[in-house]
């Protein structure tokens, strides 16, 4: 596992305990990191969106999040971590 972040379930229940500020968050199926995404102002909201498939992807079965000043940063490291260890981008940034 590439990025180290604690992991919650993917659920609702879950999610509606995410902070609700910026920050970069994590989308896992199952061991596999599948995408590393940012919120631009609450990262409840925009894995809420994931969640209820108005935005892909749906079918993850964990997340993680970090709240930080500069998501599109931070996104950015995290991604070549992800690259680095596994060599090449998670599933659904690649398609991006």
């Amino acid at each position: 596992m590439p990025i180290s972040l604690p992991r919650q379930r993917f659920t609702a229940w879950s999610i509606a305990g995410a902070v609700a500020q910026s920050g970069v968050y994590v989308l896992w199926q199952g061991d596999e990191v599948v995408y590393v995404g940012r919120a631009a102002a609450s990262m409840r909201e925009r894995l809420m969106e994931h969640y209820t498939r108005q935005a892909k992807p749906w079918d993850a079965t964990h997340f993680g999040v970090l709240a930080c000043a500069q998501p599109t940063e931070r996104v950015s490291e995290l991604l070549r971590v992800v690259r680095r260890a596994i060599g090449r981008l998670p599933r659904y940034n690649a398609s991006a």
